[in-house]
């Protein structure tokens, strides 16, 4: 089931509004936001890495000639 991208958007603000509440409520002090911020730069990290494509997406086109050695 996709939503449509507005829904997404709005939902994502929601997650977002009710984790910075959390987050403020929760922080005392810079120490607090430094650890916060090395997991939110893992978290980035996590998404580019499983994110990156590996493969290009055009096909590939494959030509034989009598040339060619394979």
């Amino acid at each position: 089931m996709r939503f449509p991208v507005w829904m997404q958007a709005l939902l994502m603000l929601l997650v977002a509004a009710v984790v910075v509440l959390g987050v403020t409520s929760v922080v005392d002090g810079y120490e607090d936001w430094i650890v916060l911020g090395g997991i939110v730069a893992a978290v980035v990290g996590v998404m580019i890495a499983v994110n990156r494509r590996q493969y290009p997406t055009r096909k590939r086109t494959f030509t034989k000639d009598s040339d060619s050695k394979w």
